[in-house]
């Protein structure tokens, strides 16, 4: 069969390249099915780049990621789902089935679906799940079930990840955006206010991932961004890898996101080594991080590693004054960036969520349309120490950002 793969993000603060289109046209490169990746991220006429590709390559199927269904932060936030149901409608006039997945997709898989009117869905991993829809729809059969769980069907371990590298990879960089690249998919945890945990972790051959990054310095690219979830799930695996990478002396520079444990100071200056130059910590108040991070503030010093921090705050107990002690921390560790947040986008299934809605007096601080909502696609956001509150705190400290004014990354605050 013939597979169109379409990137329909088309925000540029920064523009991120499609890597799950990417891997998931590598998976199909072996295989008897033909595969096409169309990104419409700086299309001037997404429709007509559309109809151009349809006209081309003759798509038997549609299959579109979603990265995002909204920038996740309350203020200036921006909705992206109804753009992409217009994509998806017009490429179904053609009498083209349509399959839909990425991690914001997989947040909630089930309303996605409906809202966007595609065919199927695949929650959490693509590369075996795709593929497993294309033979059953090549032979005349059905899947089963319209949404198919990529973790019960799981990824090769035993072969190479291949990556397609057929993007305009100088576009994104012309226009802010890095190159990204993962060691591995998933995460062990399931914190309360997070939809991206399912405790189940795939992890990538450590060689496969320094020949692809080697593949990109060929292209002259050495600037790279991680895209794990977090990155220092497994202590033996990152150092596999942080070894793997040095021994292939790249001259590379890379920014990686981590959690506050676990974590060693060999593992710091492998990170150095490897020529990590930004670590960003996710931060959350009520989770003992902060301790942790002083220690993590330390080693980032003694091996020149630049460091921001993503604190989310204004969890239910939380207080103006336990936030302040937070902050007084955060000056002590000194990080090179700040970025805060105390709204909470609200997603199905969410242990916060569920004590947010059947809370009554947390329901006061509510933000966003409930009704004819339940499956929470439109965003919905929890907030009880507001934007005046949080510039009480930090006053004029340059340290401190207050996240959605404006569009920036933090290794663009940094540098």
């Amino acid at each position: 069969m013939k597979i169109l793969l379409i990137n329909p993000n088309r925000y540029r603060n920064p523009p991120v390249p499609p890597l799950a289109l990417e891997y998931l046209a590598g998976a199909l490169e072996d295989t008897h099915h033909e595969c096409r990746i169309l990104d419409l991220c700086f299309a001037e006429n997404p429709t007509v780049e559309i109809d151009a590709a349809v006209q081309a390559f003759g798509p038997d199927i549609a299959g579109f990621t979603i990265r995002n269904i909204d920038t996740v932060i309350y203020n200036n936030n921006i909705f992206f789902l109804d753009e992409i149901k217009s994509f998806v409608e017009h490429i179904k006039s053609y009498g083209i089935p349509v399959v839909a997945g990425g991690v914001g997709f997989s947040f909630i898989p089930g309303g996605i679906l409906d809202y966007l009117g595609a065919d199927w869905g695949v929650c959490g991993p693509g590369e075996r799940a795709l593929l497993h829809i294309l033979d059953l729809l090549d032979q005349k059969s059905q899947p089963e079930g319209r949404v198919l769980n990529g973790w019960e069907i799981g990824i090769d371990s035993s072969k190479k990840a291949i990556r397609n590298m057929s993007l305009d990879y100088d576009r994104y960089i012309q226009n802010r955006g890095l190159i990204g690249f993962e060691t591995q998919k998933g995460c062990y945890e399931v914190c309360s206010y997070c939809s991206e945990g399912n405790r189940h972790v795939i992890f990538k051959n450590p060689a496969d991932i320094a020949d692809e990054i080697e593949l990109f310095t060929y292209k002259g690219i050495n600037m790279f961004h991680l895209c794990d979830t977090e990155f220092n799930q497994d202590l033996s695996h990152c150092k596999a890898f942080l070894n793997e990478l040095i021994n292939r002396q790249l001259d590379i520079s890379w920014s990686v996101y981590m959690k506050t444990s676990p974590y060693d100071e060999e593992l710091f200056s492998l990170l150095k080594a490897s020529g990590v130059h930004i670590i960003t910590l996710s931060i959350p108040t009520g989770y003992n991080s902060l301790d942790l991070a002083k220690d993590i503030g330390k080693l980032t010093k003694k091996y020149e590693i630049k460091l921001a921090v993503d604190f989310l705050c204004g969890f239910p107990g939380d207080t103006v004054k336990s936030i302040k002690t937070s902050i007084d921390t955060l000056r002590e560790i000194k990080p090179d960036t700040v970025g805060i947040n105390s709204y909470f986008r609200l997603y199905p299934k969410l242990t916060v969520t569920k004590q947010i809605l059947s809370t009554p007096e947390y329901i006061n601080f509510v933000f966003g349309e409930l009704q004819d909502n339940s499956d929470l696609i439109k965003p919905v956001f929890y907030n009880h120490i507001g934007v005046d509150s949080l510039r009480d705190i930090i006053g004029d400290d340059p340290l401190f950002t207050i996240e959605g004014f404006e569009r920036t990354s933090n290794y663009e605050r940094i540098k």
